[in-house]
């Protein structure tokens, strides 16, 4: 596989594990937990939609630019983002 395909399969892993963050972060608030970013936080006060769009528009556009200025890092983001996405696991299986 090539560098800019295996480039693209991480930048999309990247914005999956993204796009279920926020649905797992939108279910955890709904269920009494707290988000520990403050602006975030503000966001889902706002309306949870927007926080939806705010962290998924933002996300977006910094990823693309990293993927466009240093493609290497993106599986490394892509391994974080998994992990993020086992702790919500964890904390939906504990229920």
């Amino acid at each position: 596989m090539g560098k800019e395909k295996l480039a693209l399969v991480w930048l999309l892993i990247c914005q999956f594990c993204n796009f279920a963050d926020a649905g797992f972060t939108l279910y955890a608030v709904s269920k009494g937990v707290k988000e520990a970013n403050p602006i975030m936080a503000w966001a889902i006060d706002v309306w949870p939609l927007f926080f939806a769009v705010i962290k998924l528009t933002l996300f977006t556009f910094a990823i693309d630019f990293i993927a466009f200025r240093r493609p290497r890092l993106l599986r490394w983001i892509a391994l974080f983002l998994m992990c993020v996405l086992a702790w919500h696991m964890s904390y939906i299986f504990s229920l």
